[in-house]
Protein backbone atom coordinates (compact mmCIF):
# COMPACT_ATOMS: atom_id res chain seq x y z
CA UNK A 1 0.00 0.00 0.00
CA UNK A 2 2.88 2.31 0.72
CA UNK A 3 4.11 2.07 -2.91
CA UNK A 4 0.74 3.06 -4.31
CA UNK A 5 0.71 6.20 -2.19
CA UNK A 6 4.15 7.21 -3.47
CA UNK A 7 3.10 6.71 -7.09
CA UNK A 8 0.03 8.91 -6.60
CA UNK A 9 2.06 11.65 -4.92
CA UNK A 10 4.50 12.11 -7.80
CA UNK A 11 1.93 13.11 -10.47
CA UNK A 12 0.17 15.46 -8.04
CA UNK A 13 3.39 17.26 -7.15
CA UNK A 14 4.29 17.49 -10.87
CA UNK A 15 0.88 19.03 -11.51
CA UNK A 16 1.45 21.67 -8.82
CA UNK A 17 4.88 22.50 -10.25
CA UNK A 18 3.31 22.81 -13.76
CA UNK A 19 0.65 25.22 -12.42
CA UNK A 20 3.32 27.26 -10.65
CA UNK A 21 5.38 27.50 -13.86
CA UNK A 22 2.27 28.48 -15.88
CA UNK A 23 1.39 31.19 -13.33
CA UNK A 24 4.96 32.49 -13.47
CA UNK A 25 4.71 32.75 -17.27
CA UNK A 26 1.33 34.49 -17.01
CA UNK A 27 2.74 37.03 -14.55
CA UNK A 28 5.71 37.72 -16.85
CA UNK A 29 3.43 38.18 -19.86
CA UNK A 30 1.10 40.53 -17.97
CA UNK A 31 4.13 42.70 -17.18
CA UNK A 32 4.99 42.87 -20.89
CA UNK A 33 7.96 40.52 -20.78
CA UNK A 34 8.33 38.36 -23.94
CA UNK A 35 6.15 40.79 -25.92
CA UNK A 36 7.21 43.00 -28.82
CA UNK A 37 5.33 46.29 -29.06
CA UNK A 38 6.07 48.54 -32.03
CA UNK A 39 9.37 50.38 -31.56
CA UNK A 40 9.07 53.42 -29.28
CA UNK A 41 5.73 52.35 -27.79
CA UNK A 42 4.60 50.22 -24.88
CA UNK A 43 1.41 48.33 -24.16
CA UNK A 44 -1.02 49.87 -21.69
CA UNK A 45 -3.58 47.07 -21.85
CA UNK A 46 -2.46 43.42 -21.71
CA UNK A 47 -4.86 40.54 -21.15
CA UNK A 48 -3.67 36.97 -20.69
CA UNK A 49 -5.81 33.85 -20.94
CA UNK A 50 -4.78 30.27 -20.24
CA UNK A 51 -6.62 27.55 -22.18
CA UNK A 52 -5.30 24.03 -21.60
CA UNK A 53 -1.52 24.37 -22.14
CA UNK A 54 -1.80 27.42 -24.39
CA UNK A 55 -1.44 31.03 -23.25
CA UNK A 56 -3.20 33.69 -25.33
CA UNK A 57 -2.13 37.32 -24.99
CA UNK A 58 -3.96 40.36 -26.37
CA UNK A 59 -2.07 43.63 -26.09
CA UNK A 60 -3.02 47.20 -26.97
CA UNK A 61 -1.41 50.59 -26.89
CA UNK A 62 -3.83 53.53 -26.69
CA UNK A 63 -1.60 55.52 -29.04
CA UNK A 64 -1.71 52.90 -31.82
CA UNK A 65 -4.39 51.55 -34.10
CA UNK A 66 -5.03 47.81 -33.85
CA UNK A 67 -4.15 45.07 -31.42
CA UNK A 68 -1.33 42.56 -31.07
CA UNK A 69 -2.09 38.92 -30.36
CA UNK A 70 0.43 36.33 -29.19
CA UNK A 71 0.05 32.59 -28.63
CA UNK A 72 2.54 30.87 -26.30
CA UNK A 73 3.01 27.32 -25.05
CA UNK A 74 5.02 25.88 -22.19
CA UNK A 75 7.44 23.30 -23.56
CA UNK A 76 9.50 21.59 -20.89
CA UNK A 77 9.48 24.66 -18.66
CA UNK A 78 10.29 27.11 -21.47
CA UNK A 79 7.86 29.70 -22.80
CA UNK A 80 7.68 29.32 -26.59
CA UNK A 81 6.04 31.83 -28.94
CA UNK A 82 3.95 29.69 -31.33
CA UNK A 83 2.22 32.39 -33.38
CA UNK A 84 1.37 36.05 -33.40
CA UNK A 85 -0.61 38.71 -35.24
CA UNK A 86 0.88 42.19 -34.77
CA UNK A 87 -1.49 44.91 -35.98
CA UNK A 88 -0.87 47.62 -33.35
CA UNK A 89 0.86 50.13 -35.63
CA UNK A 90 0.95 53.89 -36.20
CA UNK A 91 -1.35 54.95 -39.04
CA UNK A 92 1.57 56.50 -40.91
CA UNK A 93 3.46 53.19 -40.92
CA UNK A 94 0.41 51.37 -42.28
CA UNK A 95 0.01 53.95 -45.06
CA UNK A 96 3.71 53.78 -45.96
CA UNK A 97 3.56 49.98 -46.13
CA UNK A 98 0.45 50.09 -48.35
CA UNK A 99 1.97 52.70 -50.68
CA UNK A 100 5.17 50.68 -50.98
CA UNK A 101 3.24 47.48 -51.70
CA UNK A 102 1.22 49.25 -54.41
CA UNK A 103 4.46 50.36 -56.10
CA UNK A 104 4.77 46.73 -57.24
CA UNK A 105 2.93 46.22 -60.56
CA UNK A 106 1.67 42.72 -59.70
CA UNK A 107 0.20 43.97 -56.44
CA UNK A 108 -1.23 47.10 -58.05
CA UNK A 109 -3.03 45.06 -60.77
CA UNK A 110 -4.50 42.50 -58.35
CA UNK A 111 -5.16 44.35 -55.07
CA UNK A 112 -8.80 44.76 -54.08
CA UNK A 113 -10.94 44.39 -50.98
CA UNK A 114 -10.09 44.98 -47.35
CA UNK A 115 -6.41 45.57 -46.62
CA UNK A 116 -4.52 44.52 -43.49
CA UNK A 117 -1.02 45.52 -42.45
CA UNK A 118 0.84 43.30 -40.00
CA UNK A 119 4.30 43.51 -38.52
CA UNK A 120 6.57 40.50 -39.01
CA UNK A 121 9.23 39.82 -36.37
CA UNK A 122 12.87 39.25 -37.41
CA UNK A 123 12.85 35.58 -36.35
CA UNK A 124 10.00 34.98 -38.81
CA UNK A 125 11.21 37.20 -41.66
CA UNK A 126 14.53 35.33 -41.64
CA UNK A 127 12.67 32.40 -43.19
CA UNK A 128 11.67 34.52 -46.22
CA UNK A 129 14.27 37.26 -46.51
CA UNK A 130 16.67 38.41 -43.78
CA UNK A 131 16.19 38.69 -40.00
CA UNK A 132 14.67 42.14 -39.67
CA UNK A 133 11.29 43.68 -39.04
CA UNK A 134 9.11 43.54 -42.15
CA UNK A 135 5.46 44.27 -42.89
CA UNK A 136 2.91 42.05 -44.56
CA UNK A 137 0.34 44.00 -46.58
CA UNK A 138 -2.57 41.81 -47.63
CA UNK A 139 -5.73 42.48 -49.60
CA UNK A 140 -8.69 40.21 -48.87
CA UNK A 141 -10.92 40.47 -51.93
CA UNK A 142 -11.84 38.11 -54.75
CA UNK A 143 -8.39 36.62 -54.21
CA UNK A 144 -5.71 37.02 -51.58
CA UNK A 145 -2.94 39.38 -52.66
CA UNK A 146 -0.02 40.01 -50.34
CA UNK A 147 3.28 41.86 -50.33
CA UNK A 148 6.09 41.47 -47.82
CA UNK A 149 7.69 44.91 -47.59
CA UNK A 150 10.93 46.24 -46.14
CA UNK A 151 10.21 49.86 -45.18
CA UNK A 152 13.86 50.56 -44.29
CA UNK A 153 15.04 49.61 -47.79
CA UNK A 154 11.90 50.87 -49.50
CA UNK A 155 11.23 47.67 -51.42
CA UNK A 156 8.82 44.79 -51.84
CA UNK A 157 10.74 41.61 -51.02
CA UNK A 158 8.06 39.01 -51.81
CA UNK A 159 4.70 38.91 -53.58
CA UNK A 160 1.88 36.40 -53.28
CA UNK A 161 -1.23 36.26 -55.47
CA UNK A 162 -3.68 33.46 -54.63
Amino acid sequence: MRYILVLLTIPLSFCCVQQSVQQSFIDELKSGKHLYPFDGFSYDNISVELRNDTIYVRAKCSELEGEDIYVFVNEEGRLILRSYCLEALPGSVKLNAIELALSNETIKRNASGIVTVRRILPQTSAKFYIPKELFSVTWHGGRIVSALVDLDEGKVVRVYVG
